[in-house]
């Protein structure tokens, strides 16, 4: 590609002047959001000299915490070098190779098309911008340990905020090496910010984007949040932490990242009592992960290899374990009581009791393949899923600890001695892990590994919860009520069905996902949601089905079965022994629950 094609201007992208402190061995970064309305990320990055005759520049083909190749280069144009006598030509995806006399250095400019806010890559506005650097800045392996000094161009009135130390300006930021800069979004715009500290340590909370939310409670909640870090670690990682908030129109999710966090929710989903359980309930997610992963991670994610897969069987217990320690911290930071921990629990064990998948994978197969696992239907039926049923088998493993050190030690002991004694670059396998449970409980682990890591887990709920005085329960009377196994959303032209449990009665009729329903027994089906029709049926009783599939008209029939006709609770049973109710305290740091009479 001839240089004299690219069309940016050298006197912008010259980086002079601006990094006035660094050494010839920093790599200084200059982003420019002058055109933000139209997502465009001008950057500019100057490398220090080399004797080498070519380097590779490169783009991370992921992000840290989404196991996923996610292609980032796809927004990379007009690539241009500002010494013309330099010549580049692109590799790969994501490679550009430079070559010619560097020993000068090496300064080269780039468009970053910036339009991924749900990916939590990159993401710019006329009103902010989102920067995780594995998006937008480029590295070489012989720069990845420079330090990296990156300064913003900004509309006034925006604020930049990082978990970055701060440069010589209010918009510039210096990471040690690639690795932390990768690990510190930046989040800049029109936003609301708030600081708070908590045993000596600063937080940070910065919101964009208008919404339901109470930052006042959220500041109070998060609080207490942070302050319950001492009940799983012996200490802290860090002196400074910023929750950063997205308050959006659809996007969804959150990443942890090494001295921060980004949190996306949809701008009305704050107010009420679940949605905000669900907002702070991240937030306790992604603060255990600055322990599990960004402290310490399994054998395969040490170092990151930002161009390919990072393969581990032990993905269950970064992602899994994390949601079940987050609850640790939001009861004992008394902000989830526990009737609604339990709650939350219920809606685990049902979903695992109704994911035919769990006889299908382990959670060490599903682990190494998250990298290529699928969701939806198929992900139900086939799969198991490291967040939910990792955190079943981080439950279960916390109760056979409990059980056998008499409520001395528990899974929070374990990830303490991982924290303290495998920290990076340290990091641990399976055999690391069982050396821990046995000196944690002085028992062998190996069989209940085998059955439960690298077999498939079959937890008796019963009975684990009977050892904290509880019990399942499906109302009164313990009714039933028909069941086909299909779920469905609205359609044009009836309901189509999105999924279809594996053995279920429409399972064994051949009905499946993508069919249209429109009628059942002759009579079109005018409802929004299947169950609600099938109310009029008992269980056992057959029905024909009509539906298009392949725009062809077909009928089948479903023998209908049962389940329960109300939801899956757990209470607490009426006389619970001292012995109960201390294991309910031990587990979750609360008093167990009273019986209503």
């Amino acid at each position: 590609m001839p240089n004299g094609l690219r069309r940016f201007s050298l006197p912008f992208y010259l980086l002079t002047g601006v990094f006035s402190a660094g050494t010839l061995a920093d790599v200084k970064v200059k982003i420019d959001l002058s055109e933000a309305e139209h997502h465009y990320a001008q950057v500019g990055i100057s490398l220090p000299e080399t004797k080498q005759k070519s380097i590779d520049l490169k783009l991370p083909t992921w992000r840290t915490g989404r196991y996923e190749i996610l292609n980032l280069a796809n927004g990379i144009r007009e690539f241009s070098l500002a010494d013309q006598k330099l010549q580049w030509h692109k590799i790969d995806k994501d490679t550009w190779r430079i070559t010619g006399d560097l020993s000068d250095g090496v300064t080269v400019n780039y468009q970053v098309y910036a339009n991924q806010l749900g990916f939590r890559t990159r993401h710019v506005d006329d009103s902010h911008a989102f920067i995780d650097a594995s998006g937008v800045v480029m590295y070489t392996d012989e720069t990845r340990d420079d330090k990296y000094i990156v300064q913003l161009k900004v509309p006034k009135k925006w604020r930049s905020v990082s978990g970055l130390k701060k440069g010589r300006n209010k918009h510039q930021f210096i990471a040690p090496d690639y690795d932390v800069l990768i690990d510190s979004p930046i989040e800049t715009g029109i936003n609301e910010f708030h600081q708070f500290e908590v045993d000596g340590r600063d937080y940070e909370l910065v919101i964009w984007g208008k919404g339901n939310y109470d930052s006042k409670k959220m500041v109070a909640d998060l609080k207490a949040l942070v302050a319950q870090g001492s009940s799983i670690w012996s200490d802290y990682p860090f002196e400074r932490y910023v929750f950063m908030v997205h308050a959006t129109s659809g996007a969804r999710g959150a990443t942890e990242h090494l001295n921060s966090t980004i949190i996306q929710r949809s701008r009305f989903s704050f107010a009420e009592r679940k949605d905000y359980l669900g907002f702070i309930g991240t937030a306790a997610h992604e603060f255990v992960h600055t322990w599990n992963v960004k402290q310490y991670r399994p054998e395969g994610l040490v170092p990151y290899n930002y161009q390919g897969e990072n393969y581990s069987n032990l993905l269950w217990l970064s992602e899994g374990s994390t949601s079940y320690l987050q609850n640790q911290l939001l009861m004992r930071g008394d902000i989830m009581t526990a009737k609604e921990w339990l709650n939350n629990l219920a809606k685990r064990i049902n979903g695992y009791l109704h994911k035919p998948g769990r006889e299908s994978q382990t959670v060490a197969e599903a682990s190494f393949d998250k990298w290529i696992s699928e969701g939806g239907d198929y992900g139900r039926n086939h799969s198991v899923n490291i967040y939910s049923e990792g955190f079943l088998v981080s439950w279960v493993l916390d109760f056979d600890i409990l059980s056998k050190t008499n409520l001395s030690q528990s899974y929070r002991n374990v990830h303490d001695i991982l924290y303290k004694e495998y920290s990076i670059p340290k990091t641990f396998n399976d055999q690391d892990m069982l050396n821990i449970l046995e000196r944690v409980t002085g028992e062998d682990y190996q069989d209940w590994w085998q059955q439960n890591i690298d077999g498939y887990a079959k937890p008796d709920f019963d009975k684990l919860l009977s050892k904290a005085g509880l019990e399942i329960n499906y109302g009164k009377g313990n009714k039933k009520k028909a069941w086909s196994g299909i779920s469905t959303k609205p359609h044009a032209n009836g309901l189509i069905i999105t999924s279809v449990e594996k053995g279920s009665p429409a399972w064994q009729a051949g009905l499946t996902t993508d069919d249209i329903i429109i009628a059942i027994d002759g009579l079109r089906v005018a409802d929004k949601d299947l169950k609600k029709r099938l109310k009029n049926f008992k269980p056992k009783q057959k029905i024909d089905v009509t539906f298009f599939r392949r725009d062809a008209l077909n009928t089948k029939t479903v023998k209908l079965g049962e389940t329960p006709a109300e939801q899956l609770k757990i209470n607490a049973i009426k006389e619970a022994s001292e012995q109960q109710k201390a294991f309910f305290k031990a587990w979750t740091g609360l008093e167990l629950p009273r019986v209503s009479k």
